[in-house]
């Protein structure tokens, strides 16, 4: 912080006792840059689902969870995301594992983070939501829709 006051990006002022009070000094010319860091996994998300509603083969459903999604990762962290495969789509299909390849390159380029990708295929849902493994928990709680129904709702389309 020190140094951002030196610059000016930040003033100072104590608030009582040994607390100081930083608050940013949105005229200098580096504030804008300043505020765009501070909201970087939205601008994640943003370029994920673009990227995601782009693709040829559309998958059922995209989230992203774990550290990512909960905003506490750092620069070891995988960016998490789950990915369903429709029924009719085979694991080697070409054009799936482009987008899939791509995807991961893209993650990897825009955050310096490498993508952990779960791929499910959709016939395996049922399954998951009677087992329960603890990703499934996991997911219900953290995770951030990027593409298709939420968790929750795929889950329950496979109990009707």
């Amino acid at each position: 912080m020190r140094r951002f006051v030196e610059h000016g990006l930040v003033s100072e002022r104590e608030a009582g006792g040994r607390t100081l009070l930083y608050t940013l000094n949105r005229e200098h010319v580096a504030a804008d840059a300043a505020l765009r860091l501070t909201d970087l996994r939205a601008g994640l998300i943003d370029r994920l689902t673009a990227r995601i509603k782009s693709w040829i083969v559309p998958p059922v459903h995209v989230s992203l969870f774990g550290s990512a999604a909960r905003g506490d990762g750092d620069t070891g962290s995988d960016v998490d995301l789950v990915v369903v495969r429709p029924r009719d789509v085979d694991e080697e299909d070409e054009q799936w594992r482009t987008q899939l390849d791509g995807l991961a390159d893209a993650v990897l380029g825009w955050s310096g983070n490498h993508a952990g990708i779960s791929e499910i295929p959709r016939g395996d849902i049922a399954r998951l939501g009677r087992e329960r493994p603890a990703i499934l928990d996991e997911l219900e709680q953290d995770a951030i829709t990027l593409f298709g129904p939420s968790v929750r709702e795929l889950l329950a389309g496979n109990r009707r």
